[in-house]
């Protein structure tokens, strides 16, 4: 037995209980998954790559503007074809632009949580994936444009 074995040396306060927002934006330090076990499951870190942020940021950019050019099309005569959007543009454009901001948002957020697995089960990570989303709205937007300059 120590000599000191008295004297408290913790501080009392619990080093795990920091606040989530300080956590995420500065002290996050898990980044990956550390037990093989795990590399198959779906894992939320403290961090993520950058890479994976700015695909997020320029696939949700690419969506806004593809509803305002979808708006402006229809403002000039033309005709939501996806019937679920044209349930949402029927209630005005503030709910069609917040729909379809959801429905992109959602699927990226998803993405991103699953990355690991992703990656270690199918051999596709999510930066892949966000790629191909910019590639395809990227022809989106194009075609939009177009047809804008083609009326």
């Amino acid at each position: 037995m120590a000599v000191y074995s008295w004297l408290e040396r913790r501080s009392g306060q619990d080093r795990r209980q920091q606040q989530f927002s300080k956590r995420l934006l500065f002290n996050g330090a898990r980044e990956y998954t550390r037990r093989t076990e795990d590399h198959n499951r779906i894992a939320v870190f403290d961090r993520y790559q950058s890479n994976l942020a700015i695909g997020i940021i320029v696939v949700l950019s690419l969506s806004i503007l593809d509803a305002i050019l979808t708006l402006t099309l229809i403002s000039q005569g033309a005709r939501e074809l996806n019937p679920v959007m044209r349930y949402y543009l029927s209630h005005g454009p503030e709910i069609f632009i917040s729909v379809k901001y959801g429905l992109t948002a959602l699927p990226m957020l998803i993405i991103l949580f699953a990355d690991e697995a992703l990656a270690n089960r199918y051999r596709i990570g999510a930066g892949v994936l966000f790629s191909i989303f910019v590639a395809f709205f990227i022809g989106v937007v194009f075609w939009e444009v177009f047809l804008l300059f083609r009326f």
